[in-house]
C-alpha cells in the first residue's frame, strides 16, 4: 500500500509499505478515505519529535470505511463509516478513569513515533486501530468526508480548550470576553466553538489576514492583526481596561503566551493548547497578582461523539477550513502548500487512491 514515510529531518517520501494486520482482538483495520495534515506533522518533518525513526509512517488525522475487525470488537463491522482519534486510550486504566485519556497508560498516538507509543500514522491506505470499541466513532452517512474529520484531532482541541482542559476545570462562561490567540486550524475550531457559549465579545489574534477573515466569519465579533497593531492596548481598549476572562493560547510561542498572560482579566483562565517545543518562561508574578488560572494540554477526544452531533445539526460547520485537496502520491506537495500557507491553505488533505 502506499503511505507517507518520514525519512529524517526535512525528508519525506510517499512509499509502498506492507498493509498492516489485526494485532489484538481489539483492533480494527480502516480503509482510509481521506487523511489530513497536522500542525504537529510539520514538527514531525523539521526533526522536532523526540526519537522518531526514519521508516515511520505518519498522520494522525483521518475518516475511512471499516475493513476488518478483531474478534473482541463489537461496535464495528466492515462496511462502517468511521472517524479515528488522533490517538488511541483502553478506557481502562487509572487516567482513562480519571477522564484523562490522553495520560493513558497504554495509549499511542498515530504517526508520532516511540515516545508516543509508536503506533503507525494514518495518511496511507489502510491503517490499525487499536482500542477500536473505546476509540473509534461511526459518521452518519448523510455526512462527507470534510464535514468530520476535523472532529477526530483539532475540534476536540479546540473544543476542549473551551470547556476546559481537565475534568472539573472551569469552561467559558456566557457573558465572557474571551481571546483567542492563534487563527490557524486549532484556534478557529476554538473561535467556532467558543461562539457556542454566548461570550460577550470573542477576540481572534493572528498575523494572517484571511485566517482573521475566517475567525470573522466563524463567530468572532473582533480581530487583531498582531503584525500591525499592538495586541496588549487594543484588548485593553476592548475590555475597558479589565481584560479578558478567558484566554486561549493556541499558537505555541512564548511572545503569544506572554501577551495571552498579559492580557488576562483579574480571576481570569488562560487555556493553552498551542504545542510548545522547547521550555518556554511565564510570568509568574503578574499571574500570582491577577489570581490567574493556568491549564495546559491535550484535547479530549472523548468529546468526538458531542462534536459530530454538533456538526450534523449544523451548530458547527467547518467545512470551510478544508481549502485544499490533493492525491495521497502528492502529499510532499501538499506538506509544502500547508507548511508555507500559500493559496489561503488552512487544511490539506490527501485522498488515498486518487490518481
Amino acid at each position: 500500500m502506499k503511505a507517507v514515510v518520514y525519512h529524517g529531518p526535512g525528508e519525506l517520501r510517499v512509499d509502498d509499505v506492507p498493509e498492516p494486520v489485526i494485532v489484538e482482538p481489539e483492533d480494527c483495520l480502516v480503509r482510509v478515505t481521506m487523511a489530513s495534515i497536522c500542525g504537529s506533522d510539520l514538527h514531525v518533518l523539521h526533526g522536532l519529535m523526540p526519537e522518531m525513526r526514519p521508516g515511520t509512517i505518519i498522520g494522525h488525522e483521518f475518516v475511512g470505511v471499516v475493513e476488518e475487525v478483531g474478534a473482541a470488537v463489537a461496535r464495528f463491522r466492515a462496511g462502517t463509516r468511521v472517524v479515528g482519534p488522533a490517538a488511541v486510550w483502553c478506557g481502562r486504566c487509572r487516567a482513562c478513569r480519571r477522564g484523562l485519556p490522553m495520560a493513558c497508560e497504554k495509549g499511542a498516538i498515530f504517526g508520532s513515533g516511540p515516545l508516543f507509543g509508536d503506533l503507525a500514522g494514518a495518511q496511507a491506505e489502510l491503517v490499525r486501530v487499536p482500542f477500536a470499541d473505546t476509540t473509534l466513532q461511526p459518521i452518519p452517512e448523510d455526512l462527507p468526508d470534510e464535514q468530520v474529520i476535523l472532529a477526530g484531532d483539532i475540534l476536540p482541541t479546540g473544543y476542549s480548550a473551551v470547556v476546559g482542559l481537565n475534568p472539573g476545570s472551569r469552561g467559558v462562561q456566557a457573558g465572557d470576553t474571551v481571546v483567542v490567540f492563534g487563527a490557524g486550524p486549532v484556534g478557529l475550531c476554538a473561535v467556532a466553538s467558543a461562539r457556542l457559549f454566548n461570550p460577550a465579545q470573542l477576540i481572534a489574534v493572528d498575523m494572517e489576514p484571511y485566517r482573521l477573515a475566517l475567525a470573522r466569519d466563524l463567530g468572532a465579533s473582533a480581530v487583531i492583526d498582531a503584525s500591525r497593531v499592538d495586541v496588549r492596548k487594543r484588548i485593553y481598549e476592548l475590555t475597558e481596561g479589565w481584560g479578558a476572562e478567558y484566554v486561549i493560547e493556541a499558537v505555541g510561542r512564548e511572545g503569544s503566551l506572554r501577551d495571552a498572560v498579559a492580557v488576562a482579566a483579574p480571576g481570569g483562565c488562560l487555556s493553552v493548547v498551542g504545542v510548545f517545543q522547547r521550555p518556554t518562561v511565564l510570568n509568574l508574578p503578574r499571574m500570582l497578582a491577577k489570581n490567574v488560572c493556568f491549564c495546559i494540554g491535550m484535547g479530549d477526544l472523548r468529546n468526538i461523539p458531542r462534536l459530530l452531533e454538533l456538526v450534523g445539526t449544523k451548530k458547527l460547520d467547518l467545512g470551510r477550513l478544508v481549502t485544499h485537496c490533493l492525491p495521497l502520491r502528492e502529499a510532499v506537495h501538499a506538506y509544502e502548500i500547508f507548511a508555507k500557507r500559500v493559496q489561503g491553505a488552512v487544511k490539506v488533505m490527501l485522498i488515498p487512491g486518487e490518481g
